[in-house]
């Protein structure tokens, strides 16, 4: 198992969804960022100083939706990973939108949500090794 120290900005305006995943994640080590919608949580990751690692993002949300608080968090954290939360967006219809999109199906279990975010995590330190060994 990776070490949990990673940081993950999560978002989704349904309390019981993030207060699920917040619980989940923190019992396995993760540093949790919280927002309710995508607007708040642009302002989150302004006045975050450190590293984001992962972005968990419900897709559909009033103000800001996932896909645009992706593309806008993206040019300023190139690095982070991106994990799309939905129960009403097909995995296919999310690829065309944006080609790194990795889906969770909600509902989701806790193993589930565990598991995804271990495997995109991994898969983009891997990435990252890569990139910096050809540099």
């Amino acid at each position: 198992m990776l070490p949990t120290s990673a940081t993950v900005l999560l978002v989704d305006d349904d309390e019981a969804v993030r207060g699920f995943a917040r619980r989940i994640l923190a019992e396995q080590g993760y540093q949790i960022l919280e927002a309710g919608d995508g607007a708040q949580a642009l302002q989150l990751a302004s006045a975050h100083a450190g590293r984001i690692d992962l972005l968990l993002t419900d897709v559909i949300m009033p103000r800001v939706n996932g896909f645009a608080l992706a593309t806008r968090l993206r040019k300023e954290r190139s690095q982070m990973a991106v994990l799309y939360m939905s129960g009403y967006i097909e995995s296919s219809m999310l690829a065309a939108k944006d080609s790194k999109a990795v889906l969770l199906q909600k509902p989701f279990s806790s193993k589930h949500l565990v598991s995804a975010v271990q495997e995109l995590l991994a898969s983009n330190d891997l990435n990252q090794a890569i990139s910096q060994a050809a540099v």
